[in-house]
């Protein structure tokens, strides 16, 4: 009888160590601001990018941490499309009415400027995204402050101001982008899960969304002329909000077994927007001068004009 009890006890422990203890265990702690920028040297040179749309070059992108005088820290990137793909940003049925209305802005430049606010605690403040069009005065202006656990938006976009329903944030998540590049990504293994609220200038009407985080597996990928093993990692529409084929990938990551995000893929609008992180040499190149422009936020058609690059002209 006390072989048969034993037994039971042995079946239930194992079960409640797989149910219960080894899932937290693999899902692991999520990557957090303070993981991804707290170790950053503020005196290090911006992170140069190139940026392709379906593989064809269509600009690049630089990134860097600032510790100003406030206490706070700031990431602020910037990333410059030359010849914006605006027929291929919208549905099929769309395009001959965009044809019609912007016929004549071509394939704009674009310049899509990121600030993020990060207290001394790496605990996000804030945020502010800005979109700017070439030969259109408007811009896209997003603004997130974080009060607790609620994410508080308020958007400008053209003549048009509003403020949309509050955001649960998880705490410590680290916010991102679409429109901008992850340089670090720290402590990953495979298996490992966590969630990613975002954010999309591009599309104002709903701006936030809470994407899953996957590390898929590893690799090997051709970057700056040699192999290097990665771990990729799969972003895809959380599981509790999207069910079926939603689950499609909206992102991809590859990532340095040492935290060093190498390449980003995005897909908007059907298309994928790829980000291949530079070589320190390329960096430096792209980068003289940039730093002063690279932090301005520009408000207004005036300011943006005059933040053209010898490389923009």
């Amino acid at each position: 009888m006390k072989g048969v009890v034993v037994l039971f006890w042995m079946a239930t422990m194992s079960w409640l160590v797989i149910e219960k203890v080894l899932p937290p265990l693999e899902r692991g702690e999520p990557p957090t601001f303070h993981s991804a920028y707290g170790d950053l040297d503020p005196e290090a040179p911006a992170i140069g990018w190139t940026v392709a749309w379906n593989d064809r070059p269509i600009g690049w992108a630089a990134s860097r941490v600032l510790h100003p005088n406030s206490g706070l820290y700031e990431v602020h990137s910037r990333v410059h499309f030359s010849h914006l793909p605006l027929e291929e940003m919208v549905p099929v049925w769309m395009r001959t009415v965009l044809r019609n209305a912007v016929g004549s802005l071509g394939s704009p430049e674009m310049d899509a400027f990121n600030r993020l606010e990060i207290d001394p605690l790496n605990r996000l403040v804030g945020f502010r995204s800005t979109i700017h069009l070439k030969k259109v005065p408007q811009a896209i202006v997003i603004e997130g402050t974080i009060e607790g656990t609620r994410l508080k938006l308020h958007i400008d976009a053209g003549d048009v101001s509003y403020t949309p329903s509050d955001h649960y944030l998880p705490q410590d998540a680290l916010v991102g982008d679409e429109l901008s590049p992850q340089s670090k990504l720290v402590g990953l293994h495979i298996g490992q899960t966590w969630t990613v609220p975002v954010y999309n200038p591009l599309q104002p009407e709903s701006p936030m969304e809470v994407l899953e985080a996957t590390v898929k597996g590893h690799e090997t990928i051709n970057w700056n002329g040699r192999g290097v093993d990665v771990l990729v990692v799969i972003y895809q529409t959380d599981s509790g909000s999207a069910l079926g084929a939603a689950r499609t990938p909206r992102g991809k990551l590859w990532v340095q077994f040492d935290g060093i995000v190498l390449r980003q893929e995005t897909w908007l609008f059907g298309s994928r927007l790829a980000f291949v992180r530079m070589s320190p040499e390329e960096s430096e190149k792209l980068t003289i001068g940039l730093d002063d422009i690279l932090m301005t936020r520009p408000t207004s058609r005036r300011e943006k004009d005059s933040l053209e690059l010898p490389m923009d002209r």
